[in-house]
């Protein structure tokens, strides 16, 4: 009796480059994740005021260069206590609750300092947008944590980042467009988004 040949199971057809560093890179991750994903894609692409605030105060308002400058400061200032407060926020209301109200508080700020016309008006304004425009996102961290498994955290998180600065571009490029047609479109879209 003869042993019959032995056949090797052939190999499965190599994977692109291309494919498997897409795979890699963006595979794996849950919806939760990628709806999150878009939203701050979202936000970020329509975040045009802050660039462009320091124009809008001394075109639109007319207000010296020195004292948009220190406005523009009071927004810096609010935006150093709203990730500080989100966070506290987000360990006790939850982190759903915290990102929803954050993103609501964004608008009516925005909403605010487009309307106020008074230099004490504009400077209340600027510092509640400030703590609210970011405000949101140590809730978002902590959701990023709790939906990736731990394996894969560090690779949503840089996606999240990629969204946050492609989103930031996207709004400088096209901030100056809507600021040719009007600052209250800036802050329209601003708000909306």
């Amino acid at each position: 009796m003869t042993a019959a040949p032995c056949r090797q199971a052939a190999d499965p057809a190599p994977e692109p480059l291309a494919q498997g560093a897409l795979r890699r890179t963006f595979g794996g991750l849950p919806g939760q994740f990628w709806f999150q994903w878009t939203g701050t894609l979202i936000n970020r692409l329509g975040m045009f005021v802050q660039p462009f605030l320091v124009l809008y105060l001394t075109d639109a308002r007319g207000l010296p260069a020195q004292q948009a400058g220190v406005l523009v400061a009071v927004w810096g200032a609010g935006a150093l206590v709203g990730p500080l407060l989100g966070g506290w926020l987000a360990d006790r209301v939850g982190r759903r609750a915290t990102m929803t109200d954050a993103m609501l508080a964004a608008a009516v700020s925005l909403g605010a300092l487009g309307a106020a016309r008074s230099v004490p008006a504009i400077a209340v304004a600027a510092l509640f947008a400030g703590v609210t425009a970011d405000l949101y996102r140590p809730a978002s961290s902590a959701l990023v944590a709790d939906v990736v498994r731990p394996a894969d955290r560090a690779r949503a998180f840089g996606l999240l980042f990629w969204a946050v600065n492609i989103g930031f571009a996207i709004a400088a490029t096209a901030g100056g467009y809507l600021a040719s047609a009007g600052y209250g479109l800036l802050f329209a879209v601003d708000a909306a988004t």
